[in-house]
């Protein structure tokens, strides 16, 4: 299965800010993961076909209805979406 990722450039790639811009609050993992699948372009269906994922829970997800998902899960979509994580100084 290919991955043309189209728009995938955008996501940057790393998870580098641990704050939101302006505000004290902690961004979470979860946060990146939903912020990349929306810079990304794609659509929900194809995200959850090229991590091999359910395509409802991923949408549950995605919009906050469902806080959370396996660890197994955010690694496939953190390689997918080309993000990792940097220990801050």
């Amino acid at each position: 299965m290919g991955r043309d990722r189209g728009k995938m450039g955008k996501c940057g790639g790393h998870v580098t800010r641990t704050k939101k811009q302006g505000s004290s609050k902690e961004v979470s993992l979860a946060e990146h993961i939903r912020h990349a699948a929306k810079e990304s372009g794609l659509s929900v269906y194809r995200i959850a076909k090229e991590v091999d994922l359910d395509q409802s829970a991923l949408n549950r997800f995605l919009n906050g209805t469902r806080d959370n998902i396996r660890l197994d899960v955010a690694n496939r979509l953190f390689k997918f979406f080309g993000l990792r994580v940097i220990k801050s100084k």
